[in-house]
């Protein structure tokens, strides 16, 4: 017998899967919607290959599966025990399988599944050399089955993100959250004494600190330090190349805060943290690469992730449960022809990126070729030239560039 899955109850039960847990609620909520509960009786007898290419999962009871000739006996306790994945990717003509108890199973859709985990990724337009071919195709493999590591979620970056939407939050709860990790916290104390911000005497205590910088310099700065820990590398190459994509970051989230201030369209500390994450799928590209070929050159890392970085970008924010806006914002990092139906956090990362690469003297696009220019009401600057709307904004870029890059 077959019925539809309470969300809730198949919310629940995605979250404990390795094929959708990295996905943010809302994307689980949504594939919950479509999943349907299969309860049977002892003795049923159920083909997979009938059922394939939609995934089966026995969330609680005893069976027998066969494929390719061989028996394995499974037993799965509902709120005891992981839910086992019974179909996969690749299903032998015989796989079937035997209630040998009363069993639930629940069954997740393959077109609702593909339309939020697509199956496989598509590379046909990506052009890579045959270095690049073999780092490429094992990094793909951990990509489609889910294995890819993926850094930490920023905790406190993600608590503090919260707090900008609750106006009843005062610097008592700032500085708890804060204080929560020491080394953000001990990060904050040198910043707050470094001589951008050295006060007559020295801070001593978050409280103070907080005090010292003000409610709004102390939120954008503690998730600025929160998210550097994500941005790590061990070897002299690969920390190089991090510390590239790093201050990319810094330049990119220093001119979406502004952007988004002159453009009046969007909340300017939700953009700031847009263009601090637009980047992010470099990460685990380079930590990929730490961990296969240390020794491999900047010149190979700064191409994979020019190429790469948006899939393994969407990966990160889904898994970090940051919005489908700002999964909006990875998934176009590199694309200049963007364009939105209305101004978007996408659309301002990439006039902030496109800024903070002219800032570096390297390549960009002609602004005119750029829709976000034209989305946002921005006039594209002529090569050269700064953006018309952000020349006086040039003091104020200057202090938030300094403050991220203490």
């Amino acid at each position: 017998m077959q019925q539809k899955a309470e969300p809730q109850q198949a919310l629940s039960i995605l979250g404990e899967l390795d094929l959708t847990r990295s996905l943010s609620e809302e994307l689980r909520l949504s594939l919950a919607e479509s999943c349907r509960f299969l309860e049977c009786s002892a003795k049923h007898r159920i083909k997979l290959t009938e059922l394939h290419p939609d995934r089966l999962y026995l969330i609680d009871g005893h069976i027998a599966r066969l494929e390719n000739g061989v028996i394995e006996r499974l037993q799965s306790f509902r709120g005891l025990s992981e839910p086992i994945d019974l179909i996969g990717e690749n299903l032998a003509p015989d796989a079937c399988l035997v209630t040998e108890t009363p069993c639930l199973f629940l069954r997740i859709p393959a077109k609702a599944l593909e339309s939020i985990v697509p199956t496989r990724s598509e590379v046909n337009d990506i052009e890579l050399d045959p270095a690049e071919g073999e780092f490429l195709a094992e990094l793909y493999q951990l990509i489609n089955n889910n294995k890819l590591v993926l850094p930490a979620r920023p905790e406190v970056a993600l608590k503090i993100q919260e707090m900008t939407n609750d106006p009843e939050t005062g610097i008592d709860a700032l500085t708890e959250i804060i204080q929560r990790d020491p080394t953000i916290a001990g990060a904050l104390l040198h910043a707050t004494n470094s001589p951008l911000f050295r006060a007559a005497k020295e801070i001593k205590t978050i409280r103070e600190a907080v005090l010292r910088l003000g409610f709004r310099n102390t939120r954008m700065l503690a998730v600025n330090l929160a998210l550097r820990q994500a941005f790590r590398a061990k070897s002299e190459i690969t920390r190089q190349a991090m510390e590239e994509v790093w201050n990319d970051s810094v330049l990119c989230s220093a001119y979406s805060y502004v952007v988004a201030e002159v453009c009046q369209r969007l909340d300017r500390e939700r953009a700031l943290l847009a263009g601090l994450v637009a980047g992010v799928g470099a990460v685990p590209i380079i930590q990929f690469i730490e961990n296969r070929a240390p020794d491999k050159g900047l010149a190979m890392i700064r191409s994979l992730i020019n190429k790469l970085a948006s899939i393994t970008g969407v990966l990160v924010i889904n898994y970090w449960g940051l919005g489908e806006d700002l999964v909006n914002v990875a998934e176009h990092y590199n694309d200049w022809g963007y364009q939105a139906p209305q101004p978007d956090y996408a659309s301002i990362a990439l006039v902030a990126r496109w800024s903070a690469l002219r800032d570096e003297g390297r390549e960009v696009p002609d602004a005119a070729l750029i829709p976000a220019f034209r989305l946002l009401r921005l006039t594209p600057p002529l090569p050269g030239e700064p953006i018309p709307e952000l020349a006086d904004r040039q003091r104020q870029l200057n202090q938030l560039k300094s403050m991220f890059s203490l």
